[in-house]
């Protein structure tokens, strides 16, 4: 095979390796979206507002009420004081706490199991709670589930959007670089074609070297995925759980066959059909 192919087999291999960047991404997503949902739940805050002045031994008896609920994870329920509250309200609602008296009570904050975490679990929890003396009123918010799910649902779909016109682009270059590669050649396969030389033989270099350019693509895309993972891994926070690794498995062996699919038959059938024109 001619020199001259390996810039265009370049362009080709880098591609092809772009293509599987950004569907590994795609499934990635797919994959851990439920795992990711779930861990939203269970980091979402539900507080139990409470009356002023209430004595120390009546905040206990209340917490372990909220305890014994179906779904609170035990670790989860924490008692603050208004001006506790106040601070953590003052992060999640992005509100100054300098604005002069606070509109806050003591709370009990505590967090669902993601199984749980369902509007008729918490109306339940919620009609039991407010019956119990010395409590206010109990608050949550359902919106973040569905701005996760919908950020995700976008995310994704634009990403598959932009990994098919990447593969339509990869298919082209694959094919102009097969195509210059073979009219290089075109002595060289003639000449073995007069020496009786079979088709089987004939290709063999064409697809060793997509092949190759399949299991290079391949190798960026678990060093990118390796990146992400170590990055998530190391990050400190919940989004360290995110990560399962059959997901990722799962995610390297699609990529896999998507590389050996766009390199290898695009190549085998681009050289079968110039080979039909030339008389084999």
């Amino acid at each position: 095979m001619s020199k001259s192919k390996k810039p265009t087999q370049f362009y080709a291999t880098m591609s092809t390796s772009i293509v599987l960047v950004l569907i590994s991404l795609f499934l990635l997503i797919f994959f851990h979206s439920g795992n990711i949902t779930n861990i939203v739940k269970e980091n979402i805050n539900i507080l139990v507002e409470l009356e002023d002045g209430l004595p120390t031994g009546q905040i206990e008896n209340l917490k372990k009420t909220i305890t014994a609920y179906d779904g609170v994870l035990p670790a989860s329920v924490e008692y603050l004081t208004k001006e506790s509250a106040l601070s953590l309200m003052s992060k999640e609602l992005d509100i100054s706490q300098t604005t002069g008296e606070n509109p806050f009570k003591d709370i009990i904050k505590f967090n669902l199991k993601h199984q749980s975490y369902s509007e008729q679990n918490i109306q339940k929890i919620k009609s039991e709670i407010e019956l119990e003396k010395g409590v206010t009123g109990l608050y949550y918010e359902n919106e973040s589930i569905d701005q996760v799910k919908s950020n995700l649902d976008k995310l994704s779909l634009g990403i598959l959007v932009l990994a098919f016109c990447f593969i339509i682009l990869a298919l082209a270059i694959i094919f102009n670089t097969i195509q210059l590669t073979l009219y290089s050649d075109l002595k060289e396969i003639r000449t073995m074609q007069m020496v009786g030389a079979e088709n089987k033989f004939v290709k063999k270099p064409y697809l060793k070297s997509a092949f190759t350019m399949a299991l290079k693509s391949i190798l960026a895309v678990i060093i990118f995925i390796g990146i992400i993972c170590t990055y998530l891994m190391t990050a400190g926070n919940v989004i360290a759980d995110v990560i399962q690794w059959d997901y990722v498995i799962y995610t390297i062996l699609i990529c896999l066959f998507v590389a050996i699919g766009i390199q290898y038959y695009s190549t085998n059938l681009i050289v079968n059909r110039f080979l039909k024109r030339e008389g084999r």
